[in-house]
């Protein structure tokens, strides 16, 4: 008996706008980059609490996850909320305000370089190649080794936050917690929410939509 099964898109074709295809900004983006952020706060604060270091760097900080999958789903929207969300999750470890607003650069590209490199190399989200895990990894350690070298160096070091010996604690610390938090969530939630996402209208293949 013949079925409708849709047939399974190529990673090019995910990325691609089809002849025909309208893409646009809609209210579900803004649903999408509220949500994102909600859960940015929810999953980032366990992390601050659970895992503290300091001045939000933590150990084991979960709200990477919101950063890079929600970036490379949801493009720009993902970037935003990975950008704003990690003001509220700080909050609750105490941080101070102008500490965390010093901290976008950071939280900035870490959310934009995995939804980068994703688009740019036409890597599929399902992770359905060693090529796309490799993608993934890379975006991560990079933007990861930016972020741990932005806050204690730039900021934390020149706020007199830290002593000479504490930085590479924190260096070490807000790489680590954030590569090992990303190996074990982001890669499970590429590889099993993917391909549902990226048939969605809620899915941007472009930055907006």
């Amino acid at each position: 008996m013949a079925t409708n099964k849709p047939a399974d898109l190529t990673a090019e074709q995910i990325w691609t706008v089809e002849p025909g295809e309208k893409r646009s900004v809609g209210v579900i983006h803004i649903v999408i980059l509220a949500l994102l952020i909600g859960i940015g706060f929810v999953v980032g604060s366990f992390g601050s609490i659970s895992f503290p270091l300091g001045f939000g760097v933590n150990f084991f900080w979960t709200g990477i996850a919101v950063q890079q999958v929600g970036s490379i789903w949801f493009g720009l929207w993902g970037v935003l909320a990975g950008a704003i969300f990690p003001f509220f999750s700080n909050a609750i470890a105490g941080t101070p305000f102008y500490i965390s607003l010093a901290y976008i650069p950071a939280n900035a590209v870490q959310s934009f370089l995995p939804a980068w490199a994703f688009r740019r190399f036409k890597a599929d989200p399902r992770l359905r190649s060693g090529r796309d895990y490799l993608i993934l990894l890379a975006a991560m350690i990079v933007s990861s080794a930016f972020g741990a070298l932005w806050s204690p160096l730039v900021v934390l070091r020149s706020f007199g936050l830290l002593t000479t010996d504490s930085v590479p604690l924190f260096i070490w610390g807000w790489f680590g917690g954030n590569v090992v938090a990303g190996l074990v969530f982001n890669f499970i939630l590429l590889k099993v929410l993917s391909p549902v996402v990226i048939r969605t209208a809620a899915f941007v293949k472009k930055w907006l939509a």
